[in-house]
């Protein structure tokens, strides 16, 4: 508590370039929250702040450290007023230049009262900048579920780990800037039960890329893809595992749309394949798609491939033939809806990229209940099924058999665009060519991915961004992470 005070007083310092003379709002809980709270405040008045400290409730309901530092708080001359009436704080308030919020941060799980709902909606309705210590009151730390009311921090200084509730939406809006302090727990005890962890770019390793290396060196992937009207969807897939690195793309599609192709992805290598009367893949592209797969490293498909009932068959047949990653995407997902036990019968690593509606279909979970708890939800579709999820969405989180999930820290929503998801698709699939771990090639893949639409946002706008434009930024994005310098050890990230 006494090590998350200070560092409460050390951002909010920084932040207002000094808080000599300043009028600071501390306003408390009766929690450990509050605690930490009064510890800010005394830390404050030692910097020449001049902090109102301000408890929603009474000096009685205090336990434990939070009585002890209001003790300390009271005797070191700071006085502590009880709120009863939440229309006090307007008055309060009035010329404050900061308030720290430190009501409740972790732990709530329900809809605040009115008496707190009430002083929330007049903390956000001050000028003042709030910094909330651990997480927004309001938030549910858990989950980033926002309670009606909550507080609209402008920063949010949290201890030792940042909280899943401030990196899922909507509780991720609600936290402003967020930093994270030290306050001294052993990094081997973080360790020790992490099994969730939020990728930023110093976590990002790409693929070895030796001077001497050759298109063998890099890897051959297979993109399985398209139909009539979709060719679109084969042609990003596959203009995205070129720019993976991979060194060698091959794409099976239509033999109507084959043309089409070979007019916009003149680098890859294009076959034919048998099609249905509505052109789409016949299942007696098997064989051939077989023989395709055998030298290769790794196998994407489902963009634009369609549901048709044809098509569908040669989904199921496949995919237990496939001695290889494969990443099942789009219309490959919605074919296995019924159909999971075919996954049961792959040996090699399979890889899902659903977005939550085609994991609600995969599912008896509506899309959302997906959204609402896509952690959880991702973690169990993987143990069960033994597979690696890259659920998409914001954040998109990759969930690994071993119950491992890595939540992405980029992207925006320009993502929320026809074509996206096939651009990931082929990203992923020619770094697992190249060699990566798959669940390691599922977070780069996310974060470049996501790196690509933010670089693209800059110039474009989110509303502006289409898939394309992934692939004009895509090569800045992997440009960032080539000029990273080594990272110096530190505590995990989530």
């Amino acid at each position: 508590m006494e090590n998350a005070g200070r560092a409460v007083a050390d951002w909010l310092d920084s932040e207002l370039d000094g808080i000599e003379g300043a009028r600071v709002a501390v306003v408390c809980g009766p929690g450990n929250n509050g605690g930490d709270g009064f510890v800010a405040a005394r830390h404050l008045a030692n910097r020449g702040a001049h902090p109102d400290v301000l408890l929603l409730g009474h000096i009685s309901q205090l336990k434990g450290d939070a009585a002890q530092n209001a003790k300390i708080l009271t005797v070191g001359g700071l006085e502590i007023r009880e709120i009863d009436d939440p229309d006090d704080l307007e008055f309060m308030l009035d010329g404050t230049e900061a308030i720290v919020d430190a009501v409740f941060g972790t732990g709530l799980d329900r809809e605040p009262t009115t008496f707190f709902r009430q002083a929330f909606e007049t903390m956000n309705g001050s000028d003042a900048f709030i910094l909330s210590i651990d997480v927004p009151s309001g938030v549910n730390s858990d989950s980033g579920e926002v309670y009606d009311g909550a507080i609209q921090a402008d920063m949010t200084v949290t201890m030792g780990l940042p909280k899943l509730g401030q990196v899922l939406y909507p509780g991720r809006t609600n936290s402003g800037v967020l930093r994270v302090a030290d306050i001294g727990i052993p990094t081997p005890i973080m360790l020790e039960n992490a099994d969730t962890w939020l990728i930023q770019p110093e976590d990002v390793v790409l693929p070895d890329r030796p001077a001497d290396g050759h298109k063998g060196t890099f890897g051959t992937t297979l993109i399985i893809a398209g139909s009539r009207g979709y060719s679109g969807a084969a042609c990003l897939a596959a203009r995205a595992a070129l720019q993976s690195g991979c060194g060698l793309v091959k794409v099976g599609v239509p033999a109507g749309i084959c043309p089409v192709v070979e007019d916009n992805v003149p680098e890859a290598v294009k076959f034919p394949l048998p099609q249905t009367d509505a052109e789409t893949l016949s299942p007696s592209a098997r064989d051939r798609i077989l023989e395709l797969a055998a030298g290769c490293r790794s196998v994407a498909l489902g963009p634009g491939i369609s549901t048709h009932p044809e098509t569908q068959k040669l989904v199921l047949e496949l995919l237990p033939q496939l001695e290889l990653p494969v990443v099942i995407d789009a219309d490959a997902l919605n074919c296995l809806a019924g159909h999971l036990d075919v996954l049961s019968h792959r040996k090699a690593p399979t890889i899902l990229t659903p977005h939550p509606g085609e994991l609600a279909r995969l599912t008896s979970l509506s899309a959302v209940t997906v959204n609402a708890d896509r952690v959880n939800v991702a973690r169990r579709f993987a143990t069960e099924h033994g597979v690696i999820l890259v659920l998409k969405g914001a954040p998109t989180v990759t969930a690994a058999r071993d119950s491992q999930v890595f939540v992405n820290s980029s992207g925006n929503s320009g993502l929320g665009s026809g074509g996206t998801g096939d651009v990931l698709t082929g990203l992923l699939s020619g770094l697992i060519a190249q060699g990566m771990d798959p669940v390691k090639a599922c977070a780069a893949a996310a974060f470049l991915h996501g790196s690509a639409a933010d670089l693209a946002a800059d110039k474009l706008t989110p509303y502006c961004l289409t898939a394309s434009d992934l692939l004009i930024t895509l090569p800045a994005a992997y440009k960032k992470l080539v000029e990273l310098p080594e990272p110096e050890p530190q505590a995990p990230k989530a």
